[in-house]
């Protein structure tokens, strides 16, 4: 594999690390707004669901470094003319 493959399965990856934790945070903060309106949940507040968001956003970070690597590394992996 060369640098530009390697480049952009880099790049692709980060890209699924950042977007799939964001989606995931977005669906858990709904989640629990939709139980804390619940008759049922009115005292949870959804608090289990929260208790995942630093988890998803290590994970969005380290994306985020893994796409900008990708980023730098298909830039030095271009041919100068």
């Amino acid at each position: 594999m060369n640098a530009a493959e390697g480049a952009r399965r880099m790049q692709t990856a980060g890209r699924w690390m950042v977007f799939t934790p964001v989606s995931l945070g977005l669906l858990f903060i709904c989640l629990s707004f939709v139980i804390a309106y619940l008759p049922v949940g009115r005292n949870s507040l959804g608090f289990p669901l929260f208790a995942f968001l630093p988890l998803l956003l290590l994970i969005g970070i380290l994306g985020v470094f893994l796409w900008l690597a990708g980023w730098i590394v298909e830039g030095f992996a271009q041919k100068s003319d």
